[in-house]
């Protein structure tokens, strides 16, 4: 019984402050995984803006590809021609328009690099997302065992994601309640022992008589 009551006080500590003023774990599990539905949407819309982005970034490179070759074929003409000075204007905005594509090269592939990192988020979070789903129910199965409902009606305290976090403070507060449970089983039995020794006693007092 000396280890159960220090398991209760080391949860007891461990828990989270906001969880004393919950009264229902089972609402917030079913609250974090629509954080967690939210933060999965919330991924999405960016990843597919980064893949926008990247698009948009393709179009405009191939335009300055277009243009840095045109004005290569310019200065060739010209300097084929011996027209110096048009050749030169054509090699300057060749290397103009050249300057111009290696900036959106580099902006395209870091919107690549976010798209293909957002979409990896995604992928954990989804994963993270059905972890939790089982875990939720496995919690409300053991909430439910020791409270004989779907709450607690006498609680005094309830990078991954935040939904996750909370998964494990609530988990922690289960574990609380189980250890207060079988506390309160071992005192109820060792009343009950103490109880059958007092009767026994009496009894034999009485058959003396």
């Amino acid at each position: 019984m000396g280890i159960l009551q220090r398991v209760v006080s080391m949860t007891k500590a461990a828990a989270n402050e906001m969880l004393d003023k919950i009264e229902n774990p089972v609402m917030m599990l079913n609250h974090y995984l629509r954080d967690l539905d939210e933060e999965i949407m919330n991924t999405e819309r960016a990843m597919e803006q980064q893949q926008v982005q990247e698009r948009l970034q393709q179009t405009k490179l191939n335009d300055l590809n277009e243009q840095v070759s045109y004005y290569e074929g310019k200065a060739e003409q010209a300097a084929v021609a011996a027209r110096e000075v048009d050749a030169r204007m054509a090699l300057e905005a060749k290397i103009l328009y050249q300057e111009q594509a290696e900036e959106v090269m580099r902006l395209q592939q870091l919107a690549k690099q976010a798209a293909l990192d957002l979409e990896l988020r995604v992928q954990t979070l989804k994963e993270e997302k059905i972890r939790l789903q089982s875990k939720r129910t496995e919690l409300i199965s053991r909430v439910q065992q020791t409270t004989g409902t779907t709450g607690h009606s006498s609680m005094h305290s309830l990078q991954g994601s935040s939904a996750s976090r909370g998964f494990d403070r609530i988990e922690q507060k289960v574990m609380e309640w189980e250890a207060e449970r079988e506390l309160a089983k071992a005192t109820h039995d060792q009343q009950q022992e103490q109880r059958s020794a007092r009767v026994d006693e009496e009894l034999k007092r009485l058959l003396k008589k």
